[in-house]
């Protein structure tokens, strides 16, 4: 005997990535800093219906839509190991999907309403799928019962042209990776990617694939989710876990990393990082105000101290983020917990900051931001701990990040 399976409500549901996470002109807006001088910033499934007709012969078991036993999944991958079991299995089918862009596969739920989650999981985990755009699935009906689910990616470029993107991709980045510092102190390599990254990309809102990697390493321009995705991709290469992160900064969709660096979590914003995102449509940037090429106020830091301004999509459950072990300042020695004249003495005497003409301070908290401005500014101690007589020493502080910045010091 042979039932009729309808294709009932909801036949096809396409969810398409770049309306997930789209940055809008100017992005997410400047960071609020005081400038002076002194002298002595998800699109919904789409249903449609189809009247279409595909038979199930009797008897046939729904084992048939059971997955692979589960495989070892590196660490690589956060999102895969934060799911339930049954969750790790729909992963895996929508991951081989993906990556072998199979066409249409049976998976193991019955439940529509996980495919989008885990589809998600699986593209915040992988950057290598820059070629995926969305997916659509079929429900299978036997009378009023749901007998299956199949699963499809949709696509933007053909296999054997993701094959030949994919290897365009590793060719370029082959010199910057052998490069990557071979030591076991993992905050080195992440540095050395974070700033290969801002060097070699320019924010541009209207830059072409600005949603994946290759606006980044094809075209040397892109958005937050091209930077976010670049930068997970190269810390997997490098053997480090980490995952895209997605929320909002204030009103504007935004993409960042989670990474963990010598065995703990912090936060990562490559985007903010950059001076180029900094000025996109900030007509009060212009005008000679100095931003450094490189911004660490967002390197690897903590959840209280991302959340001042970044909010979390509510997605998979995320580690706590309560560090501050790895964060450059602190690494560098720019951290303050305190007014400390020597430590002061010691920064502006360094090689480093007089090559630069510039460095950023950063406080522990409120009180020591205002110790900090009252005793460098107000009483204009800046001259004597950098040895200058005259001049004017430009600065700005940032009350909402406790920082202090300096140029033309010298």
């Amino acid at each position: 005997m042979t039932g009729f399976v309808k294709k009932r409500r909801a036949a096809s549901v396409i969810y398409i990535i770049a309306s997930v996470i789209v940055m809008g002109t100017g992005g997410c807006g400047a960071l609020g800093e005081n400038f002076d001088e002194i002298s002595p910033e998800v699109s919904e499934a789409v249903p449609s219906e189809s009247d279409e007709f595909t038979t199930q012969e009797e008897g046939e078991e729904a084992t048939e839509m059971e997955t692979e036993a589960v495989r070892e999944v590196p660490e690589l991958y956060y999102g895969y190991h934060v799911l339930g079991e049954s969750e790790q299995a729909l992963y895996l089918e929508i991951l081989d999907a993906l990556t072998a862009m199979s066409g249409e596969v049976t998976v193991s739920t019955l439940d529509s309403t996980l495919l989008d989650r885990i589809f998600e999981c699986v593209l915040n985990d992988h950057p290598e799928l820059f070629y995926v755009e969305g997916f659509k699935y079929t429900e299978h009906f036997l009378g009023d019962a749901l007998t299956g689910i199949t699963f499809e990616g949709t696509y933007s470029m053909s296999k054997d042209e993701a094959e030949l993107t994919l290897v365009e991709i590793e060719n370029r980045l082959s010199e910057c990776m052998s490069e990557v510092p071979l030591n076991e102190d993992e905050y080195s390599t992440v540095k050395f990617l974070y700033e290969y990254l801002i060097h070699n990309t320019e924010y541009d809102t209207n830059a072409e694939d600005n949603q994946n990697i290759c606006s980044v390493f094809l075209g040397g321009r892109s958005v937050c989710q091209g930077y976010a995705k670049a930068m997970q991709y190269m810390l997997q290469q490098a053997g480090m876990q980490s995952l895209l992160v997605t929320g909002y900064t204030g009103t504007e969709r935004h993409a960042w990393n989670l990474v963990r660096v010598n065995g703990r979590y912090y936060y990562l914003d490559p985007t903010w990082g950059d001076a180029s995102y900094a000025y996109s449509g900030s007509e009060d940037l212009e005008g000679g105000v100095f931003l450094p090429p490189i911004n660490y106020d967002y390197f690897l830091v903590t959840t209280g101290e991302i959340s001042k301004t970044h909010s979390f999509e509510d997605t998979i459950a995320l580690p706590p983020c309560d560090s501050t072990q790895d964060n450059y300042y602190v690494r560098e020695g720019l951290y303050f917990e305190g007014y400390d004249r020597q430590q002061l003495e010691n920064i502006f005497a360094s090689e480093g900051v007089k090559q630069a003409d510039y460095v950023t301070l950063k406080c522990a908290d409120t009180q020591v931001y205002n110790e900090m401005l009252s005793e460098i500014i107000d009483d204009r101690q800046i001259f004597t701990i950098i040895k200058a007589s005259e001049g004017a020493i430009s600065y700005a502080s940032n009350e909402e990040l406790g920082t202090i910045s300096f140029w033309n010091i010298f």
